[in-house]
């Protein structure tokens, strides 16, 4: 019996693509529009490349070693998956992905891509400073940036600190000065598998919402997540699931948490006590 020649055409994001993994996972023999095949290297999926001009896709794109097919010519199915301010009105990401694959969630993983790439005398912490970039300008989601360097500034003192970001003049920038920190990655040094083994054996993750949050939630890495605003596509409930290891995640949030669903919305982003509020956290869930 011949195999059902189902097409994906999947999310560009790298957070919404580790996100459709528990949804990919469930079509074997697909093909998979991604510029991020490294994440379903396990599956029973093949690759099509996506041609996308996004800067970090278009990059691992062409640098991956992945073998990359040709969509079929007559499919039997294409799921095209897409979710924006209207599905968010009516549930989470993950509830957008069920809608539109057509079945529930299964189990949120990531595959193991061995060693961490950085060594140090200290377990590793990783943090991600908060940045804009000019293909998607999101600043009312960004946390104040002052938290970052206050997390940053704790870690050290029990951690060596690796600070990850890609950044290119005119496409990607930090948002003000970036975080204390052992070793600084910012301009793209490492590649996703690499940067994905970083989160699976780091003592601790801290970042804004973004794609570190269902990394660390595949690995099982404690990660503590700084809100900002634009809380309508980026709160607790947005971007989890109840299906989801919930148990070593921490947030905090503004004491004025903005729901609005504008990204250039000057969101209130003051956070009273944060630094007793973070080491509490590091405290009961890293440290204990």
């Amino acid at each position: 019996m011949k195999r059902r020649k189902v097409c994906i055409r999947g999310m560009y994001g790298l957070g919404d693509s580790i996100y459709q993994r528990a949804f990919v996972r469930q079509f074997p023999g697909a093909f998979l529009r991604t510029p991020w095949p490294e994440l379903y290297s396990d599956l029973d999926v093949q690759f099509v490349r996506s041609d996308t001009s996004l800067r970090t896709q278009r990059k691992n794109e062409e640098k991956t070693s992945v073998v990359y097919v040709r969509e079929p010519v007559r499919p039997s199915e294409v799921l095209t998956i897409f979710y924006g301010p209207d599905e968010l009105k009516k549930g989470s990401i993950v509830d957008a992905m069920t809608w539109q694959f057509g079945r529930a969630a299964s189990v949120f993983d990531l595959p193991s891509y061995g060693e961490s790439p950085v060594s140090a005398d200290k377990p590793i912490a990783v943090i991600r400073p908060a940045t804009v970039r000019t293909e998607w300008t999101n600043p009312a989601r960004n946390p104040d940036p002052q938290y970052l360097a206050d997390a940053a500034r704790e870690l050290r003192k029990h951690f060596y600190v690796v600070s990850l970001a890609d950044l290119e003049d005119g496409e990607e920038w930090l948002v003000g000065e970036p975080p204390e920190c052992d070793l600084q990655l910012h301009r793209g040094e490492l590649s996703l598998t690499e940067m994905l083994a970083l989160v699976e054996h780091a003592a601790v993750v801290v970042s804004g919402v973004g794609w570190a949050l269902p990394a660390a939630i595949c690995y099982r890495t404690p990660v503590f997540i700084v809100q900002g605003g634009c809380g309508a596509h980026n709160a607790p409930h947005i971007v989890t699931d109840p299906d989801m290891d919930l148990s070593r995640v921490g947030w905090v949030q503004p004491d004025d948490y903005c729901m609005c669903a504008s990204m250039d919305h000057d969101c209130s982003k003051h956070i009273t006590d944060f630094t007793t509020r973070f080491k509490g956290w590091l405290h009961d869930n890293v440290l204990k």
